[in-house]
């Protein structure tokens, strides 16, 4: 095996103790279950086989978010917890999590992985068009039977949402305000990769191979990346949502909404997976509806401000992420 021993700088209780000494924080809906996947092939890597997100830096787990009771996700929200997800860790060098939390809660897990991991953890980043990670987005709440408004309403509904702390799987536009919360990362680990979706998607081999050699590790071993994992789309029997079918019901709590739409549903309750995917997506056909111009229009003026931003960041061009 290569690459650094385990870190020892966090809190330990005793050498039973294992923490991630890289991270792939998100964004979400930008490839983090592909690489959780591809990743996982590689003998001198571990990653949790309960699930794919530990979801323990983020302090989603501490109930300070709103969530709606009838969308499962599976926390971490104390260091026993989070050491159960690492039971058959059997001494890989490089040991992770993947956690799109991570990223949409940078301020408060950055400094948790700096106390409980070190400064030597490397960060990996992977980034989507933020226009199109958030209708991705929305499109996954949909299928999840967690998002009962149109796209154009959920949107408009998202400023409400802040303010009553919703979880960030709720707030879709927000969550693509990437170089504020790369910043967290970057201003106190000096490991940090960040990559774009678009870059796996035109060479996913290249792109593992980068990450190993990010890691430290042999970059040659054969890994299989021609499954794409956790992606897009909802079937036919939700297309009234994106229509409005229930944009008028404003009064009513998602919890409302749940019991009168979906209730009951098979397989929410004690549902796993290593994706973290809950409920599981259904096995019917999904598409891809498009989305309205005039949205995609609006979507990309109010992005454009943070596309420059994170061009600073990163020091390249993102003219790939611009209408054309």
């Amino acid at each position: 095996m290569t690459g650094d021993s385990q870190s020892k700088t966090g809190p330990t209780s005793g050498d039973h103790q294992v923490w991630p000494n890289f991270l792939v924080i998100g964004a979400p809906k930008s490839g983090t279950t592909s690489l959780y996947h591809y990743l996982s092939q590689h003998d001198d890597v571990f990653l949790s086989k309960v699930r794919k997100e530990g979801r323990f830096f983020s302090g989603v787990g501490d109930g300070s978010v709103y969530w709606p009771e009838f969308y499962h996700f599976d926390t971490a929200p104390d260091v026993s917890d989070y050491q159960a997800l690492f039971g058959d860790y059997d001494g890989q060098a490089r040991i992770g999590d993947v956690s799109p939390d991570y990223y949409a809660y940078a301020p408060i897990a950055a400094p948790r992985v700096m106390t409980y991991c070190g400064p030597e953890t490397r960060i990996i980043a992977i980034l989507r068009n933020p226009v199109d990670r958030t209708y991705s987005h929305y499109l996954q709440n949909v299928r999840r039977d967690a998002e009962f408004y149109s796209f154009e309403k959920a949107l408009a509904d998202e400023p409400r949402r802040i303010a009553a702390n919703w979880g960030f799987q709720w707030l879709y536009a927000d969550t693509g305000r990437y170089a504020e919360r790369l910043r967290e990362y970057r201003d106190r680990f000096g490991k940090m990769l960040i990559l774009l979706q678009d870059e796996l998607d035109q060479d996913g081999p290249g792109t593992v191979k980068r990450i190993f050699d990010f890691l430290e590790i042999d970059s040659d071993v054969p890994v299989t990346v021609e499954t794409r994992y956790n992606t897009g789309g909802i079937p036919r029997s939700k297309m009234s949502i994106l229509e409005g079918a229930h944009d008028d019901r404003d009064g009513d709590s998602f919890e409302t909404l749940h019991t009168e739409l979906i209730a009951p549903v098979s397989g929410v309750a004690g549902a796993t997976s290593a994706d973290g995917v809950y409920p599981p997506i259904q096995d019917t056909a999904v598409s891809i509806p498009p989305m309205a111009e005039e949205t995609r229009a609006r979507l990309q003026a109010q992005f454009e401000p943070e596309i420059a931003a994170l061009e600073h960041l990163l020091g390249r061009s993102l003219d790939q992420w611009r209408s054309t």
